[in-house]
């Protein structure tokens, strides 16, 4: 045979081969529809969840090879699991396969949630009154007087500043004009709530002592007013009958939106008692007891902030975020108890707002019709105006009471409790979507005459409104509400270590830890740069004198939170910040399962499938000589757990050179720590992991990781999942968040704008 012969033959014969073989499709068809359905759809009793994720093409062919058939996982060759995986991805697997297959999502049509009822009430109210900006957090006003007999204030001695309401007097003068025996103090300005939830007040005192808060106004010239016209209302906390020198404890608590100044007045006076001495303090949402005082506290004047009170059932959260979705009985009656509550507060303060400028009907029809068109987020048309207008004010019904129906039935309205309700989106939808996505609220006057000029048509019109929605205290407060979720800060749950083993790990040291984090993410997030790479991977930490005592790092200067700079080899921003640490681990030891998911979820983006079995870490069970390291691997080695643990174990045990409180360490039971793991990524390469600084690093350089990023910020302020606009709109939102020198609030410029625009013809 000619050697041409010879080659021509075995072309033929590699031609046949690769004709024989079975395609990806065929050996799918044949090994795995049995347990994942025909088209990835999942079966019933076997593998119910759908076949799809976000594991690169190399990854899943890899994990298809080691893993699959479960049962079998010897029964494919890596060629073959090669081919499976690419015919997979792109059936069904991928997030373009997904959407090639489905119709384009449509928008979640919603409701208010929680939160956002209560904020769009707050504001609809605080527009009829008078804008009062919060001020710098630099303490209260305090006035001492001389007094001349029982709380008599004979003149004033002097006037300062304070920056903490904790003060022991003992026998002696508080300062200079002022006797030892008898005075009086009062401290005014506001409180800057920085959460919502409730809020627990305490005054402690041998003397006495009144508390007012939020009930409180003040004119323009700052003189104290009050709501009920004149009379000053009932005290928040009233200690005022002092207990013949026996320290006493006054208690209240209410509800507070954070991002938001309420008037504040303290009273204290001191007569013949043999120790003078208050203290205030308070408990914050999911925080501990602390005296209240800077930077929550300021010298400027506020207005009163209409808070509804009622208890709402839960939002759905099942997704990852809270959203409107769900309409249940007990949703219903909170909302109708809700706007009963508000329209009593609208009637008691009549006289206060703005919009009436006279209680006739003529005055009150105009304040309704101006109530409903802010709570309709739009002019009302004539249908509008009759119904929640017209129909109320009919003869025979007194004025007050016919407010108060129209209160109810605005604020019970679909028109108020559905953003999104009606076909026509324009200009006003604009506005009103960006009202709630950065503040969860209405939109205020500015953006609504915005929207009348038609004047938030354009990307660049709607880019700049949102940034000056972002400038406000309330957007603020929302987008701390994402990292509370995103860092663990919302859980309810107590964060205790035994004593014995952790011993000043207290209740005090763990309020201390959360502030430390929430004063970290501030401070990266509102500064200039705002970048995501500080977050991941600065080398400080914000420590006061207990923290830095407790975690062996020099005592900071100026007694309050200042920055500790630590080693950069490490230490490596929210990655391995000690509250975190400390709040994914055991009571005794540490948890690499919790401290895996957690990465794998949050920072990497990654999506995990609940565990087929849960499965609880004793520790008894284990030989008390192995590290916590190799108990994890073993109770985690076998196949159905290693599908998810093969990610989750390498993250966790990154970080193992972290103790149970978030200490530094380099051994455990006299053995040296082992942190180094292989890892393979979402991408589907594979990379080596020595400590936590890699699991920051990849959490930046991985472009997964920052979409998931992204998706998680996306998610908490627009309540909608990323694909409703559009396949690639996580895509070019990543992008965009790279060119911009990954600067956070740029991107939430962006989401907000990319959400108001949808669906909107707009202007070049």
């Amino acid at each position: 045979m000619s050697v041409s012969k010879h080659f021509l033959c075995i072309a033929l014969c590699q031609m046949g081969l690769a004709l024989a073989q079975e395609s990806g499709e065929a050996i799918y068809a044949k090994h795995c529809t049995e347990c994942h359905g025909d088209k990835g759809q999942g079966v019933p009793d076997e593998c119910e969840d759908p076949l799809e994720g976000d594991r690169a093409l190399p990854s899943l062919a890899r994990y298809i090879d080691r893993k699959m058939p479960e049962d079998d996982p010897d029964l494919l060759n890596a060629d073959e699991s090669q081919r499976v995986a690419e015919y997979i991805m792109g059936a069904f697997y991928s997030p373009e396969a997904r959407a090639k297959n489905q119709p384009v999502p449509k928008m979640a049509f919603s409701r208010l949630t929680n939160r956002q009822f209560r904020e769009s009430v707050a504001d609809l109210i605080g527009s009829f009154g008078k804008i009062t900006p919060p001020g710098e957090g630099s303490g209260l006003k305090a006035r001492y007087f001389e007094s001349d007999g029982m709380n008599k204030k004979s003149k004033q001695a002097f006037e300062r500043q304070d920056t903490r309401l904790d003060f022991d007097f003992g026998g002696k003068s508080p300062g200079e004009g002022i006797g030892d025996e008898q005075f009086s103090i009062d401290w005014e300005g506001s409180l800057l709530a920085p959460a919502t939830g409730w809020y627990e007040f305490r005054v402690s005192t041998p003397n006495g002592a009144r508390l007012y808060l939020n009930g409180e106004r003040h004119d323009g010239d700052g003189n104290r007013r009050d709501d009920s016209g004149g009379k000053r209302q009932p005290a928040f906390i009233d200690a005022w009958v002092s207990s013949g020198g026996e320290v006493r404890e006054a208690k209240a608590r209410m509800f507070l939106l954070g991002g938001r100044a309420y008037p504040i007045r303290f009273d204290y006076f001191k007569f013949k008692e043999p120790r003078g001495m208050v203290r205030l303090e308070w408990k914050i949402p999911r925080g501990e007891w602390q005296v209240l005082g800077t930077p929550h506290l300021s010298p400027a004047p506020a207005a009163h902030v209409a808070v509804v009170n009622t208890a709402f059932p839960p939002d759905d959260a099942s997704e990852g975020y809270e959203r409107g979705s769900g309409i249940s009985k007990g949703w219903q009656e909170a909302v109708t108890a809700a706007a009963i509550e508000t329209s009593n507060q609208v009637v008691g303060r009549l006289s206060w707002l703005q919009g009436v400028k006279e209680e006739t009907p003529e005055g009150l029809r105009k304040f309704v019709e101006d109530f409903a068109s802010r709570a309709f987020r739009r002019p009302l048309d004539d249908e509008l105006r009759r119904k929640y207008v017209d129909s109320i004010f009919t003869e025979g019904i007194a004025t007050d009471p016919a407010v108060k129906r129209a209160v109810i039935l605005i604020l019970q309205s679909p028109r108020f409790l559905y953003p999104e309700l009606g076909a026509t989106k324009d200009d006003y939808t604009v506005a009103t979507r960006l009202a709630l996505s950065a503040w969860d609220s209405l939109p205020d006057a500015e953006l609504i005459e915005a929207a009348r000029l038609g004047k938030l048509r354009t990307k660049e019109q709607v880019s700049t409104q949102a940034r000056r929605l972002m400038a406000d205290p309330r957007a603020k407060a929302k987008l701390g509400g994402f990292f509370e979720r995103w860092l663990k800060l919302d859980l309810e749950t107590d964060l205790r270590k035994e004593a014995e083993l952790f011993p000043g790990f207290d209740a005090a040291l763990v309020a201390d830890l959360r502030r430390s984090l929430e004063l970290f993410v501030e401070r990266v997030v509102w500064s200039e740069a705002s970048d995501y790479r500080e977050l991941m991977q600065a080398d400080y930490l914000l420590l006061n004198e207990r923290l830095a005592k407790f975690y062996g790092v020099p005592t900071p200067e100026g007694g309050g939170f200042e920055l500790a700079a630590l080693d950069p080899a490490v230490r490596s921003g929210v990655v391995t910040h000690p509250y975190l640490l400390a709040r994914l681990a055991h009571h005794n030891q540490t948890s690499p399962i919790h401290r895996g998911v957690f990465v794998t979820r949050n920072l990497l983006g990654g999506i995990l499938k609940p565990p087929p079995e849960a499965i609880e870490f004793n520790d008894d069970h284990f030989d008390p000589k192995l590290s916590t390291r190799e108990k994890v691997a073993r109770m985690t080695q076998n196949t159905s757990c290693m599908t998810c643990h093969e990610t989750i174990n390498p993250l966790g045990f990154s970080l193992e050179n972290f103790d149970a409180v978030g200490r530094f360490r380099l051994s455990e039971n006299e053995q040296p720590i082992i942190s180094e793991s292989e890892f393979e990524t979402f991408e589907g390469g594979k990379i080596k992991l020595r400590g936590a600084r890699d699991v920051a690093k990849h959490a930046v350089e991985s472009v997964t990781a920052r979409r998931g990023f992204v998706r998680q910020m996306f998610q908490a302020v627009i309540k909608q999942n990323p694909s409703v606009y559009g396949p690639e709109s996580l895509a070019g939102l990543e992008t965009d968040f790279v060119k911009s020198g990954y600067h956070i609030r740029h991107l939430l410029v962006d989401i907000h704008t990319l959400a108001a625009l949808q669906g909107i013809h707009t202007r070049p």
